[in-house]
Parts: structure tokens; sequence; C-alpha cells
């Protein structure tokens, strides 16, 4: 095995890989099967999680900052849950759901949510301001009892994931039958494309910490693979950076990609930005 090889494919199980990026030492390979890109070496699951107890801000400012980030996700997920589920009043979970401001929107609609949120600054700033319950461990040791949760959802938490099939499989085994899963994801890759030799400066993987660039055909993969049904991947949003320029591009990009999804009747999903992407569990 070369210095810079890797396993294979989590989706499809090719051996065949082409680097699209690199960052120190830190490798992009994209699989020549189903174009999944994959971190490569990947740091061990211990690793992750030592990496992500101190991950969160602990300045007032950069807190307030990160909720006026999220607040446009969080209404729209907010309202994709309960007119996807019909529910307005159910058991929700959200993994990775660092100061609670999605979990603490659905409290206020009603509904009856918990988190899981390693990091001890989220946890103690959702006990302190929400007064929710949150789970410290990944969710397979969390040792929750299966069918038990009407909406699990996970912003920006999957292509941060050691094993993302796994992680998939526990929120399937948590989910009431006909349940839902609501993820958030980054899709970056188009942009690495269109950047080309530019990208080598920039950190858009934010390497080591994705381990996955997902696209809409590999999410949809996944999923299946986790046995999930009626897989939609839409926009859902986008996210208000406090950088005049980032927060022009988000509010730019992400106006332009709604409107081309909606005029498309669903169609078209513009590369490059993120996307929301929901799938039930049979009933």
């Amino acid at each position: 095995m070369s210095e810079h090889s890797i396993d294979n494919c989590m989706l499809c199980h090719a051996s065949d890989f082409r680097t699209i990026h690199r960052r120190d030492r830190w490798y992009y390979k994209q699989c020549l099967g189903c174009g999944l890109v994959s971190l490569y070496p990947k740091p061990t699951s211990q690793e992750l999680i030592e990496n992500y107890t101190d991950y969160l801000p602990t300045k007032n400012e950069e807190i307030a900052e990160w909720e006026s980030m999220m607040k446009l996700i969080n209404s729209t997920s907010a309202d994709l849950v309960e007119s996807k589920t019909g529910i307005s009043n159910g058991k929700l979970l959200d993994i990775g759901c660092g100061y609670g401001f999605f979990l603490n929107e659905m409290k206020n609609r009603g509904w009856q949510v918990e988190g899981v949120e390693i990091s001890q600054t989220g946890r103690q700033y959702i006990k302190e301001t929400w007064q929710i319950d949150v789970y410290s461990e990944p969710l397979e040791r969390c040792n929750i009892r299966e069918n038990s949760y009407d909406v699990v959802t996970l912003f920006y938490v999957i292509e941060h994931v050691h094993d993302p099939l796994s992680l998939l499989k526990a929120v399937h085994a948590v989910l009431k039958p006909g349940g839902r899963i609501m993820l958030r994801w980054p899709h970056t890759t188009p942009i690495v494309r269109i950047l080309g030799p530019l990208s080598k400066h920039l950190d858009l993987y934010h390497a080591p910490y994705h381990l996955y660039d997902f696209s809409p055909r590999t999410i949809t993969k996944l999923l299946h693979l986790s046995n999930f049904y009626g897989i939609k991947t839409m926009i859902g949003g986008y996210t208000l950076s406090s950088g005049r320029l980032a927060r022009w591009s988000s509010i730019s990009f992400g106006n332009l990609a709604e409107t081309l999804y909606r005029i498309s009747g669903g169609k078209i999903l513009l590369p490059g930005v993120s996307k929301t992407t929901l799938a039930r569990k049979a009933l």
C-alpha cells in the first residue's frame, strides 16, 4: 500500500481514487466509482472526540455570531420538520446540537427535545440557558431505547463523523417507525473544482475536521445503505456569516439556489451550496 493510498470506498467499495485537494499532510481523494470524497489519513475516532471537546467558542459575542449565522437555517428546518411530518408536538433528537439553538426553536413550538453534544461548552450552555437534556457521548454509546423519536436531526455533522454509516444505522434504530431524519451538509467539492489551483491556498474542507464531502448522489446512497426511504434533497435555506463578503456570498448564492430549485420543480440543486436532506424510516 503506497503512502497516500486509502481503504476501499465506504459506499461502493471501489479501490480507485484520485486526489482532488491537498492541505498540509491531508489529502482529499474522490472515489472513481461513486464520487464520494474522503480525507486521508483520517484521525482516529478517539482523536476526533478529543478535538471536539473544545471545538465550540466560549465568548458571548462568538456565541451570538453562531446564533445569528444559523437563525435562518433553524427556522427553515423547523418549518420543514413540521410540514413533512404533520406533527406539531413530537419528540426530537438533535445530534451535534452545539449551543442548542435549534432545540430551543423546537421546544418553543411544543416539541419534546433532547440533544447529543460531546462539547462540554455546548452542554453547559444548553443546560444553563434552555434547561434541555443533552447526552455527552456519541449516539452509538448513548444506550437510547429503540423507536424513541419522531425526528432526528444532524446539522453539519455527517461530514465530521468517522463512520457515517454506523451513525445513520444508530439513528435508524432510535427513530419510531415512519420517523424522519434530517441532515444539513456542505457541498464543497464543486467549489474546489471551480477555483482550481487557487483552492490549494484555502481551507475549504476545514481539514482535518471534514472527513467526507457528500453530493446529492452520495448522500442518497448513504441513506439507502442505512435503510432509509423517501429520500429528498433540497436547498433548505442558507447560513448568515458575520463577515461582509461571506454574508453577501451566502445570501446571493443561497437565494439563487432556492430560486433555481423552485422554478425547476426541485430538479436543479446548485452545486457548491449546502443542502438539506430528508428521509424516513419504514413503517
